[in-house]
């Protein structure tokens, strides 16, 4: 499906930078955990993560996405970075991803047929478990939206139509905004205006 592979080379952007942010810190990084955010059945997956500002992923991750895409005939590629970047708390205190890769990947459709085609580039952790993370940068780029209640991402076409109008009455919307270090957050403490309150 042309359309479907023109959409889906759009994910290809996203990569950390240096100058985004220095460090990516997780809070759990034992191997248990890794293994628990793979698939049950083993397909090879990406983390939807908007609280990574970049994309990130570890080097048996990146290895495992590679093969698979050259059983279909697709070659990945890698580019040595400018600086590393540092990365905390994955596994062994800091350390360094001094490569980017960008892997071929290939993105199933709702319909269950339509398949598209793109690639992922992101910075890989050496000697690493770490899964392959789809940061906010990309999420950005790419015009993503995600439906929590029904576990689907769209990757909006061209445009800018308003969202809005195709919600249900009653929908509130909230502002979030971005940090200095590149985080999407939410304020969460603002009392001056209290005309119209609800409690969720």
């Amino acid at each position: 499906n042309d359309e479907g592979t023109a959409q889906g080379e759009r994910i290809s952007s996203g990569s950390q930078s240096a100058e985004a942010a220095e460090s990516t810190f997780f809070t759990d990084s034992a191997l248990g955990y890794h293994i628990r955010t793979q698939l049950a059945d083993g397909r090879p997956s990406l983390i939807i993560d908007p609280g990574s500002v970049g994309n990130l992923c570890g080097d048996r991750w990146a290895k495992t996405v590679a093969q698979a895409a050259a059983r279909s005939g697709k070659r990945p590629s890698y580019e040595k970075r400018s600086k590393p970047l540092n990365v905390s708390g994955v596994g062994h205190g800091s350390q360094a991803a001094p490569y980017d890769c960008t892997l071929p990947i290939s993105l199933k459709q709702v319909d269950g047929q339509t398949v598209a085609a793109g690639t992922a580039k992101m910075p890989v952790v050496a000697n690493s478990d770490l899964p392959g993370l789809l940061g906010l940068t990309a999420l950005r780029k790419n015009k993503t939206i995600i439906d929590f209640s029904t576990m689907q991402m769209y990757i909006a076409g061209p445009g800018n139509d308003d969202l809005s109008r195709a919600l249900p009455p009653g929908t509130d919307c909230f502002q979030c905004e971005l940090a200095p270090s590149g985080h999407m957050v939410l304020p969460c403490c603002e009392y001056d205006n209290q005309s119209k309150q609800h409690n969720d």
